[in-house]
């Protein structure tokens, strides 16, 4: 039987009025990777915080190596060897490689020096035990996010790590930077180093962990081994329920009206001469590898970013769109892939938050109708199932999934003809999907247009009515949704075939 490395029992926390934790439970075998999860709001954050010291449990003890430990700050638990890897990335864009892996444990020489030579040789060697493929000497912000992963993983072998939790790691990667993370963790695995891993993607559970704990509304559902589960039983454990695996473009609600049409759309670096046509009722999908240029295509749509080439056309009349002003003038609405950077303001409540897209119609001689604001709110966000159920919270402190239904809440207060949505269930847990599945499908039966940029191909397969596949800034291929297969789309995406 593998020794325990970390113990948690009992573990409750309480944020005022929300019971966050209650009562739960968690091991991790030194030499394992045990994956973490739940729906958005079963508390897996809120259990990774108090275990990496940000912030302390109501009750319940915590043990490392058999010993209680009291892990009160980051830096504590740092100490200790618990070292987590954020979503987000706690790097220093302009600094190097070397530098961001020893910030904070910079190496001095003995005439009191910052030995940066040093540095990089020893950076260096933690970068070729991983089979990175860059120096130490570059400057963080050139790399890719899955390059920028590994420098986090490096600077947590600086530390010597016992436990490192990767959350949600996969989020931006493309399938071969996937497989050289997973290649990463099993050889870590295999130096008898423990990880905690949180993720959405299931295939990803089965795939590359050991074993499985599950928490649902802040308590301890239970434990298993991986090789004993089945993805149905997962998801019944997460939301007792099941999960419909319905193919949700079986039917379709466009018609023959283009509501949008761009003609040799290029900015010269990350796409190049780029048609596509949006229907009026139509889900049109854009899909293809990190790095493809759909993002930098409908950011240039929208007038956040520019271009050298091309026409837009809005029912058939060109349009000139330099900002993401001119684009909501034009009915044109994005809901970005970060929602904490560019979807929401932290210090903001949901009722602000919300309404930010569209003040001017909860006016009243120009003044704010509060209560007129709160109601149109309401309505929105509880068709949308947003939890807790309670928009005087600042929507920074909800789980990811309901910020992201915050974030879609602000889009459907502005009342777009055309919906723009870049990664919309990116770390959404799977009944969260499911509700955005059904209010993109009712939206497009109201004879709204949406755009959706997904990574996922099974999102990409249920829901779009024509599949716009893109490689390397270029569209290599238009696919009907009902009829394309993965093997369809992956083949245009790496460039293998162009239609």
């Amino acid at each position: 039987m593998q020794e325990d490395v970390l113990e948690i029992s009992g573990v409750s926390k309480r944020f005022g009025g929300i019971q966050a934790l209650d009562n739960v439970h968690f091991s991790l075998a030194r030499g394992e990777i045990h994956a973490l999860l739940g729906e958005n709001g079963a508390g897996k954050s809120t259990l990774m915080n108090i275990v990496s010291g940000i912030y302390p449990q109501d009750s319940g003890s915590i043990a490392l190596n058999g010993e209680t430990v009291d892990l009160r700050t980051p830096l504590s638990a740092k100490r200790r060897g618990i070292i987590k890897v954020h979503q987000e990335l706690q790097l220093v864009p302009e600094m190097s490689v070397a530098q961001n892996i020893f910030l904070g444990n910079e190496l001095v020489s003995r005439f009191g020096r910052v030995d940066f030579e040093t540095m990089v040789a020893r950076a260096d060697e933690m970068l070729k035990s991983l089979e990175a493929e860059f120096s130490a000497r570059i400057v963080t912000r050139r790399l890719s996010t899955a390059q920028m992963q590994m420098v986090e993983i490096a600077k947590a072998l600086l530390n010597r790590f016992t436990v490192l939790i990767l959350d949600e790691p996969t989020a931006s990667l493309t399938m071969r930077e996937t497989e050289q993370l997973f290649k990463t963790m099993r050889s870590l695995r295999a130096n008898g180093k423990s990880i905690i891993y949180i993720s959405h993607r299931l295939d990803e559970i089965f795939e590359v962990c050991d074993r499985v704990t599950v928490l649902r509304d802040g308590k301890y559902v239970g434990a298993a081994d991986v090789a004993a589960m089945t993805k149905d039983g997962l998801i019944r454990m997460m939301t007792q329920r099941d999960i419909s695996h319905e193919r949700f473009n079986a039917t379709s609600n466009a018609t023959d009206e283009i509501v949008l049409s761009a003609k040799g759309y290029s900015d010269g670096r990350h796409f190049h001469d780029v048609d596509f046509d949006l229907h009026r009722g139509e889900i049109l999908g854009f899909s293809g590898l990190v790095g493809a240029g759909r993002t930098e295509l409908m950011r240039a749509v929208i007038g956040v970013d520019g271009k050298v080439a091309g026409e837009l056309f809005v029912h058939g009349v060109r349009v000139t769109i330099n900002s993401p002003k001119d684009a909501k003038r034009a009915g044109i609405m994005l809901v970005p892939e970060d929602r904490k950077l560019q979807g929401f303001v932290a210090g903001m409540t949901n009722y602000q938050n919300v309404s930010l897209s569209n003040l001017r119609k909860f006016a009243k001689c120009r003044l704010l109708d509060f209560r007129k604001r709160d109601r149109a709110v309401d309505g929105i966000t509880r068709a949308l199932n947003v939890q807790p159920d309670d928009n005087i919270l600042q929507t920074s402190r909800l789980s990811g999934g309901n910020q992201q239904k915050v974030v879609l809440s602000k889009a459907v207060n502005a009342a777009p003809e055309i919906l723009i949505l870049d990664e919309p269930t990116r770390g959404i847990d799977v009944n969260a999907k499911n509700e955005i599945y059904l209010l993109m499908k009712k939206l497009a039966s109201e004879g709204k247009s949406i755009i959706m940029i997904s990574s996922e191909l099974p999102e990409i397969l249920s829901l779009s009515d024509r599949i716009v596949v893109m490689y390397e800034g270029r569209v290599t291929g238009v696919l009907h949704g009902s009829d394309a297969t993965e093997e369809d789309v992956i083949r245009r995406a790496i460039g293998g075939e162009t239609t």
